[in-house]
């Protein structure tokens, strides 16, 4: 239910943040930054993205942007961090609102917080899909990743399933969210259905597997 998937392929050389913002005025300062970079993304792709329109639009000077990223490349991964922090958000909250309800109502919650995620910002998920090569932070350096697992596995054994499938059942509601939804019509109410059918099939095949 992730960007390219919050959980991780992993990959060397991971792109930093020079420096984290502590301050109220720089915290301000990067969430403009990435809000631009996600517009230029959105709206002319990758190959028009460049570090200057992103200053420019942020309306900071480039020096200040390099403070805190140092190339495209790592504003880039901040924008998939940012996404991987709003999926556990949606996800938490997805949880909480159907706490009591069957789990196949609980699951389709959660899949119907991660197509709303996604349909916000459409444009920017097509580009970071589509058109940068994936990216994705090794495990043990990605602790939104290791959250999201523990949330799933969580409600696993809640309703009585095995806690061990929710990375792969993560991965499956991930590339059927891309899938579809940038594929498809993005406001098509058979989306949150079909998902929802394929992630519940594969739990119930999973279960009867190892009864």
């Amino acid at each position: 239910m992730a960007e390219n998937s919050c959980l991780a392929k992993p990959m060397p050389d991971i792109p930093q943040p020079r420096k984290q913002p502590r301050q109220g005025r720089s915290r301000h300062a990067v969430a403009a930054i990435l809000e631009a970079a996600a517009r230029i993304l959105a709206s002319d792709g990758y190959a028009a993205f460049n570090t200057n329109r992103v200053a420019e639009l942020a309306g900071v000077g480039i020096g200040s942007l390099y403070q805190y990223f140092p190339n495209k490349q790592a504003l880039l991964a901040a924008l998939h961090r940012r996404h991987g922090e709003e999926t556990l958000a949606a996800l938490d909250d997805a949880l909480a609102r159907s706490a009591g309800r069957s789990a196949r109502e609980q699951l389709a919650a959660m899949v119907a917080a991660a197509l709303d995620l996604h349909r916000r910002e459409l444009g920017l998920h097509r580009v970071l899909e589509r058109e940068w090569p994936i990216y994705d932070e090794p495990p043990a350096s990605n602790p939104i990743d290791a959250a999201l697992r523990a949330r799933v596995a969580g409600w696993l054994a809640a309703i009585g399933a095995d806690p061990a499938r929710a990375e792969r059942l993560l991965r499956m509601a991930d590339s059927l969210v891309h899938g579809l939804l940038l594929d498809a019509d993005p406001q098509a109410e058979a989306l949150e259905d079909a998902i929802t059918d394929a992630l519940a099939g594969y739990l119930a095949l999973s279960a009867r597997q190892h009864t």
